[in-house]
Parts: structure tokens; sequence; C-alpha cells
């Protein structure tokens, strides 16, 4: 298990590329994750944390402290997504790893946008 996990480090590092985007991407995720941060606002009110459009559209309450979900999720994308890059470093299949590494970082984008769309309507009301 060590020399598995070892080797794994060890290839990667030496992809220069891999490496860089693993980096990017773990950087990216502190980021969204600061900006939703210091966008969220303390509220005694239950707020708005959730929109749905299937069948009528509705808004769905709940504690404010919940829109701190999202930090969660932006973290389990990039680290699942690197460990998925990491195993298929391993099992040569580069192309395929640095395409998933650069999908992470446009869906963390689209997670910051929705995420930060959510918040400011849980801030109104």
């Amino acid at each position: 298990m060590k020399d598995t996990i070892k080797k794994s480090i060890k290839i990667v590092f030496s992809d220069r590329t891999v490496a860089t985007l693993l980096i990017v991407n773990v950087v990216v995720a502190i980021v969204v994750s600061i900006f939703l941060g210091s966008s969220i606002k303390h509220s005694e009110a239950q707020v708005i944390t959730r929109y749905t459009t299937y069948g009528d559209a509705n808004f769905y309450r709940s504690h404010w402290s919940s829109l701190f979900s999202y930090f969660a999720l932006a973290f389990m994308i990039v680290f699942g997504h690197s460990a998925l890059s990491v195993k298929l470093i391993s099992l040569e299949k580069r192309s395929l790893a640095i395409f998933i590494l650069w999908l992470t970082l446009g869906i963390l984008a689209i997670l910051a946008i929705l995420a930060y769309s959510i918040i400011k309507i849980a801030s109104i009301g």
C-alpha cells in the first residue's frame, strides 16, 4: 500500500503538467471557498438555500449555515477528481487525466457562479 502511494506520487510529480493542474485545482477550490464564505451573511431567520423548477418553481428554506455545504461540495469535487486523475496516470491514461483536471476547473467555476447566485438570493429573503 505504501509503495503504491509513493509510486503514484512520484509519477504525478514527475509530470509537470499534471502536478501543476493538481495544485491549481486545490488553490481554486480554496479561493472559491473564501469567496463564497465571505458572501454568506448570518441570519436568525431561515433563508432560501435551494431552488427548483421541477414541476412548480419552489424556494426551499433552511438555516443559513447549510449554505456552507458548498465548501464541502467544492472540496469533494477537487479531491475526487484528483484521486481519479492520479489513478488514470498510474494506468497510463495521461490525456484523460489532464482532461478531467481541466474539467474540474470548469465545474468549480460553474459551482462558484451557481452557489453565489443562491447565496445572494438567500441574503435577500
